[in-house]
Parts: C-alpha cells; sequence; structure tokens
C-alpha cells in the first residue's frame, strides 16, 4: 500500500515529485472509495451493497435480532486501545480537526465504546521506520500497528505479537473476511501466517496493476489499421506510427514504442513487461520449473529470449532510441504533445493520457491486453497479495477491539452505514483519517463494477446504487453524454471503465509466483544484485553489450548472493 494523500485534482503529466508513485497512489485511494461489492452474484448482505434497504446498517439493528459478541457489538465499559502509525500529509482535514480527533474517528469510538489513543503518528516514513525500530527495540509497542513485512516479521520472532487465529474468526465482519476469501487459497492472509498462527492482518493488493497496450485510435484510423493482438502486428503498427505521419503534419516527428530505463516492474510507466510476458518470462518474480526447483524469472532462458526481441526492436528503431536518457517527465511530454501513440502502462494511465486530450480533442487512446501469445493468452504476474500488516501486542488487553475496530471503519469507507455519508461530505477528506491506515478490497475490485457502469449506460437508472458509486458512475455518463467535453470525468472514464474492463479480459492468464516478499540475503545484497540485472539488461536492449553476456550475467549473479537467495526462498516456500 502506498500511504499518500493525493489531490483528486492533480492533472496527470503536469505532477511533480515521483510522478509514478502519486498517479498510482491516486488510483488506490480513489478506488478504495469507489469499488467494493455491488454486483447481483457477489455473497455480500444486499443490504450493505444498498442504503435505500435499510434506514441503518443490519448489524445495528439489536432491536430485531439480540447476538452474541461479535465484529459490531459494542462494549458496555470504554475500553481504551494504544495505536502507533504512520500519519497522513495534506489530509484535507477542516480547521480544528487531526488525526488524533475528528469525525472518521469520533465515529469508530462512538460506535464500539472504544477510546483510540495515538501514542505517535509520524508522517515522514523513514521517521516512521525508525519509530517503530525503536519500539521494537525497546519491547514497548502500543496495542496496534500497521508495518512492513521486515518490522512484522522481527515482532514475531520476538514474540511480540497476540495470535489473531481465533479473534479474527469470531470479529472479524462478513465484509472483511469476504475481501480476504476473494484471494484464491487465501494467499494473502497466509501471509499473516506463521507456523500455523495468524499473527498478523496483511493489506489486499487488488488486481490489475498490470501493464496494457495503449495505442491512439485515431492514429490507426488514420492509417487504416486494425487493433493488434499478436506481437507482428504491434510492430507493424509502431513501424507505422513512427514513419507514416500518423499525425497528417508532414513531418517525421513521432516515435516508436516509449520505454524507461527501469525495464520491467509492477505498475510500471512504459516498461517492457508484456514483451517478457509474452515470452513466458518473468523477471523479478520466484516459480517453480517443471521439476519442481526454485528458479528466479530474470534469469531463465526464456528472459534471454525476450531480450534478444527487445534487442532487436531497439535496433530497428521501433523503441524509442532515446529512452535511455529520457526521463518520466520526458516520456510524458511526446505523449502530451501528440508525438507518441504507443506505449505500455496501467490501467489507471487513463489520468495522464487525458493530457493529450486538452491540446488535441481528436485524441483516442485505447487500451489492450495485448500482445498475446500463440495460444492466444496476456501472460501476466499479479501484484504482490500484501507488503503492509496490521499487528497487535500481545499483552494487548482487548485484542478483539482491533478486529472490530477496523469492521466499523469499513462499514465507513464503503459508506454501507448511512450515518457516514455525511462525513466530511464534499470535503474531499480521505479515508487514511480512520484510524487503522490498511487497505482491503477485493482482488477483482476493478473489474467487479464494471457491469454496474454497463447497466447504468443502458438503462440510466441510478436508482438504486450505492453511495459509494454515484461519483465514478457520474463521470462516466457525464462523458459517455459527452465526451472529452469534462477532462476529469473523460479521465475517469478511461480509466475506471473502459481501461478497467480490459483488466478482466477473458484473455488474462495469471501466473502464480511461488513467493512474495523479501528474505534475508535479499535484504542485505538485494540492491547490488537488482543494478547488476538492470544495467545488464540494458545493456543488451541497446547493443551495448552482446546478447551472450546474459549468460555471464546470470553465472555471477549466482555467485554473488543469488544461489543463497534462491536456497532462502526455497525454504520460505516450504514454510508458507
Amino acid at each position: 500500500m502506498i500511504i499518500v494523500q493525493v489531490n483528486p485534482n492533480i492533472e496527470g503529466w503536469g505532477m511533480k515529485m515521483n510522478k509514478r508513485l502519486l498517479i498510482l497512489a491516486l488510483a488506490l485511494v480513489l478506488l478504495l472509495a469507489a469499488c467494493s461489492n455491488n454486483n447481483t452474484t457477489s455473497t455480500e448482505d444486499p443490504k450493505a451493497s444498498d442504503p435505500k434497504a435499510s434506514d441503518t446498517p443490519a448489524v445495528n439493528d439489536s432491536k430485531e435480532v439480540v447476538q452474541e459478541d461479535g465484529p459490531f457489538t459494542k462494549y458496555d465499559e470504554t475500553v481504551t486501545i494504544s495505536l502507533g502509525r504512520q500519519g497522513v500529509a495534506g489530509n484535507n482535514l477542516p480547521d480544528g480537526d487531526t488525526l488524533e480527533s475528528n469525525d472518521y474517528l469520533k465515529y469508530v469510538e462512538d460506535r464500539l465504546n472504544v477510546k483510540v489513543n495515538y501514542e505517535f503518528s509520524v508522517e515522514d516514513l523513514d521517521a516512521f521506520n525508525q519509530k517503530v525500530s525503536l519500539t521494537i527495540a525497546s519491547n514497548s509497542i502500543p496495542d496496534v500497528m500497521v508495518v512492513n513485512e521486515q518490522q512484522f516479521k522481527r515482532l514475531a520472532q520476538a514474540d511480540m505479537l497476540a495470535d489473531l487465529t481465533d479473534v479474527y474468526e469470531k470479529y472479524s465482519s462478513p465484509l472483511i473476511k469476504e475481501y480476504y476469501g476473494s484471494y484464491t487459497g487465501d494467499r494473502v492472509l497466509n501471509t499473516g501466517r506463521i507456523d500455523g498462527k495468524l499473527l498478523a492482518l496483511p493489506n489486499t493488493n487488488i488486481d490489475g496493476s498490470y501493464q496494457l497496450l495503449w495505442l491512439r485510435k485515431d492514429w490507426l484510423d488514420q492509417l487504416n489499421l486494425e487493433l493488434p493482438t499478436t506481437m507482428e502486428e504491434v510492430t507493424d503498427i509502431i513501424t507505422a506510427f513512427r514513419d507514416g505521419d500518423p499525425d497528417g503534419n508532414g513531418k517525421p516527428d513521432t516515435v516508436g514504442l516509449l520505454g524507461d530505463k527501469t525495464v520491467v516492474g509492477d505498475g510500471g510507466f512504459f516498461t517492457f513487461d508484456p514483451i517478457f510476458n509474452l515470452n513466458q518470462s518473468y523477471p523479478k518474480n520466484w516459480f517453480k520449473d517443471d521439476s519442481g526447483n526454485i528458479v528466479y524469472g530474470s534469469i531463465t532462458p526464456e528472459t534471454k529470449k525476450a531480450l534478444a526481441t527487445l534487442r532487436d526492436m531497439y535496433a530497428s528503431g521501433l523503441i524509442d532510441k532515446e529512452f535511455l536518457t529520457r526521463k518520466y517527465e520526458d516520456n510524458a511530454g511526446l505523449v502530451s504533445s501528440g508525438r507518441a501513440g504507443a506505449l505500455f502502462a496501467p490501467w489507471y494511465a487513463g489520468w495522464a493520457l487525458s493530457d493529450a486530450v486538452k491540446s488535441n480533442p481528436n485524441v483516442e487512446w485505447v487500451p489492450l491486453a495485448v500482445p498475446l501469445d500463440s495460444e492466444g493468452r496476456r501472460n501476466i504476474v499479479p501484484s504482490a497479495p500484501s507488503g503492509i500488516f496490521l499487528v497487535v501486542n500481545k499483552n494487548a488487553k482487548n485484542p478483539e477491539a482491533v478486529l472490530k475496530i477496523l469492521s466499523v471503519e469499513y462499514e465507513g469507507i464503503r459508506l454501507i452505514d448511512p450515518v457516514t455519508l455525511d462525513l466530511y461530505k464534499d470535503k474531499g477528506v480521505g479515508w487514511l483519517n480512520y484510524p487503522l491506515n490498511l487497505q482491503l478490497d477485493f482482488q477483482d475490485a476493478l473489474a467487479r463494477d464494471i457491469p454496474v457502469y454497463d447497466k447504468v449506460i443502458q438503462d440510466g437508472d441510478t436508482s438504486n446504487l450505492p453511495a459509494r458509486l454515484i461519483p465514478r458512475v457520474n463521470s462516466i455518463l457525464k462523458n459517455n453524454k459527452n465526451p472529452k467535453q469534462d477532462i476529469p470525468a473523460y479521465a475517469d472514464s478511461l480509466s475506471f471503465y473502459t481501461a478497467g474492463a480490459v483488466t478482466g479480459a477473458k484473455e488474462i492468464n495469471k501466473v502464480e509466483p511461488i513467493f512474495y516478499g523479501k528474505t534475508d540475503t535479499m535484504i542485505k545484497k538485494g540492491a547490488n544484485l537488482d543494478k547488476l540485472e538492470n544495467e545488464t539488461f540494458l545493456k543488451i536492449i541497446t547493443g551495448a553489450a552482446p546478447i551472450d553476456d546474459f549468460d555471464k550475467f546470470v553465472s555471477t549473479w549466482k555467485n554473488i548472493g543469488g544461489d543463497e537467495i534462491t536456497k532462502e526462498v526455497a525454504e520460505a516456500s516450504k514454510t508458507n
């Protein structure tokens, strides 16, 4: 989870700092607020998805049902919980309200009769991590914290964490359990288990951060080209975009496929992941081969084959010759100025790509799940299922209160409880101001809303929509009625609806790694190994080194730590 508070009015390519992180953060923040269960095949309580179904949430209806202590049961006597967490920068809270005192917090406290005492809140991530390390070293952690993987493991090894196995089953709401249950084989929840005990609740990373091929549809039409499916068709289109004067200005000023010197990366902009994946190559991920051996995806023969393909593309000018020296802002400028019409980027690139429409309303972007392999599949590696963990002090007097807080909090975040509809209404106050900054959602959160959008566009009926979906639906309807007249609405529609639908395409083939996370040697030697890998790949792609240097890279990688890491991954995968 990227804990960043982003102004939803930030405009695509004009953003400063690390734009990719900001765009991703914006996508996640908006998605967390907008995407939840809504289709008719869901197992979620239908009253929870329709605020009109009841004046109050079913869980509060104590007059009708007398139930034993559970996720929404209010304490008779006030319970106090101490909390340490990363703070929120630019939280848009009105004057007088703070992270430690606001209406979101008050809603949770009043509903449960729980008092949350902020033992510490530190905005800067590095400073926060230092604070957590100090609390671990001094054995003085608060009742609850949200920490990273390494901190979680340190806490577990020091026997400082409460076993949440039974507490989770009794005090997690059905919605919280549905979130975790949407990930096959408990693959997310299992990341919080050690030796069979649930010692942490992990965050969830939704599907869809893999790269789509974004093409200028208006250029395709100008050149009488069809939408591609195969790599051969993709290269033909890139060639035509570079050489065929698709913008019609009579100048050779358009470029081929944009690139990024990071080469590959989940959620990366302009990276070459789809070309590796086409060749059944999955760099930076761990798998079992046909013989059951643990293999690092960056050192396989398939990766060498993919590098050879990229090398040929670069040599023939199909990949932007200057990609090595271009910064993210430079690529962004090529797009917004109308010089580039082909790139790989995730679904949330729609906000950034909308900048090109500001200067030229004829620009038409289309996202595609291509190139497909010989069996018609777009192979992808799902995002790491989690990386952030909610942990509870083993000495906490009321560990169940943490699960109750999380359950009530998500009734507010998802606007399931009608009372929350008026909390900071139209003020842009982000969900991170709730006490527990643990992001949870369905694995297919993006794709599951597409049928709702389709239906609303077809019949125009918005009467039974959950409140959380109304802003997104309004944007899609507005753009559908008057395309590109409202750029924010167009950007929303392009990202959540047009590209969101593609992330659920039938051609998507998920290739699941055997291991996520970091081993001890990864932490110690990973930076040097990553540098070796990236430099080797770039040299091979650009022709600065022969393709057979890949074999030298593999040998060096193994000798300087790779073999040691492989053994650790094998052991960790057995444990998991």
